[in-house]
């Protein structure tokens, strides 16, 4: 256990799903681990990044209508996101409608997958015999199930971004633990010996 000041909040559960698809009770932890940070990772690794297929095509559409990569990149950025676009663009837009359109579904892919990996990742973990959950299970997941999943996944990586509180000046009078016997600095130059 490490020698926390102040300790952990007591540890929670959030029943996720319903009557019909069955319900789920998850541990709550106030932030996403190593470990399910590092399996969303891993999930995601193999996939070709969105941002990746993106720029091949932005570079594309640059070279054939002579500008530069960011005036591409910002043509496609602003037609998927809907945005006005000035006459000269929205020719460009119109003239590389599929192209857009394919990274739009690149982007979508890569959103859902995130999604799917993530959700994976707090099954493996925090359901009792289910480290060996994988994307195709979440894939056949009933959806209430599914969007609780995510919105607990949502809640603790909002969670990681609270700002922390400085100990009150009763926690700092309170004793610190030992420091482990070993090797004392002296703040002298070590001589090799």
């Amino acid at each position: 256990m490490l020698p926390f000041i102040t300790p952990p909040a007591p540890r929670a559960t959030r029943q996720i799903g319903n009557e019909q698809v069955g319900v789920l009770e998850v541990e709550v932890r106030g932030g996403l681990t190593v470990g399910e940070s590092a399996t969303i990772s891993e999930l995601l690794a193999e996939e070709q990044s969105s941002f990746v297929r993106g720029a091949q095509i932005a570079d594309a559409i640059a070279k054939e209508e002579s500008i530069s990569l960011t005036e591409a990149f910002q043509i496609i950025e602003s037609a998927i996101a809907g945005r006005p676009l000035e006459a000269e663009a929205d020719a460009i837009r119109l003239r590389h409608a599929e192209r857009i359109a394919e990274v739009a579904r690149v982007y979508a892919q890569a959103g859902q997958r995130n999604l799917e990996a993530t959700v994976c990742a707090i099954v493996r973990s925090r359901c009792a015999g289910c480290s060996s959950f994988g994307i195709e299970e979440v894939r056949g997941m009933a959806k209430p199930l599914f969007d609780g999943l995510w919105q607990l996944a949502q809640d603790e990586q909002a969670a990681e971004d609270l700002p922390s509180s400085p100990p009150s000046e009763d926690d700092l009078k309170k004793p610190q633990p030992a420091a482990v016997a070993g090797n004392k600095r002296t703040g002298r130059r070590s001589t090799g010996n």
